[in-house]
């Protein structure tokens, strides 16, 4: 995944300061090759995934990074939406690269989005895939168990695969999800960890609202 001779040493300045559980966060995922992040609607799950994996981008320890996550909010199906693969897939792209603007300069994420460095597939494509360098699974409450395990079972020997993602919000009718699944697996296997972000980042109603939605 990296090149001793051409990697950056130096800290990259971000635009967004993490808090000290998205620190831990972030620390996790460079410390282990399968991270679990998960939390509430607010909770700055996707942001602290989406700086990590640019750290790796940007210090030149990977050559891309790839985004997946599951097809269900339009049906279960790519099909019926416009275009070639790219253009189809371009809408699950755009939340990970607004995160991605959010901490770096908007101009240079366009650059690296372009140049396909940053680049987002289908779950079905990424089994087909042998995961060398950073993979990033979004919403993963709403992938089924074999659906995770098929993802898990691509990872190279130099690759990392960061997982978010809230069963509280699952657009699918398996109680039992890919996202539960992963959270199993870090209980029983060493080197894949899950950490749950307790913070909400958005206005206090948001909290207020989930309490009584699911407390």
């Amino acid at each position: 995944m990296k090149d001793a001779n051409r990697e950056r040493k130096s800290e990259i300045k971000y635009n967004v300061t993490l808090n000290e559980e998205q620190k831990l966060a972030k620390q996790l995922i460079i410390d282990n090759q399968i991270v679990i992040v998960t939390g509430r609607a607010g909770s700055g799950k996707s942001l602290v995934c989406a700086q990590a994996a640019l750290d790796f981008l940007m210090k030149k320890q990977c050559n891309h990074i790839y985004v997946t996550r599951a097809t269900i909010e339009v049906g279960g199906s790519l099909g019926f939406l416009p275009g070639d693969l790219e253009d189809k897939f371009n809408p699950y792209l755009e939340a990970f690269q607004e995160n991605l603007e959010k901490c770096y300069d908007k101009l240079k994420i366009q650059e690296l989005v372009k140049n396909k460095r940053v680049l987002a597939y289908p779950i079905q494509f990424i089994r087909g895939k042998t995961i060398d360098d950073i993979l990033v699974v979004e919403e993963a409450q709403n992938l089924t168990k074999a659906e995770m395990l098929a993802i898990l079972t691509r990872l190279g020997k130099t690759g990392k695969i960061i997982i978010n993602g809230d069963n509280e919000q699952k657009d699918i009718k398996d109680s039992y999800t890919g996202l539960s699944y992963a959270i199993e697996l870090s209980k029983k296997i060493e080197g894949i960890e899950w950490i749950k972000l307790k913070a909400n980042h958005r206005s206090d109603l948001v909290g207020k609202i989930l309490d009584l939605e699911y407390n």
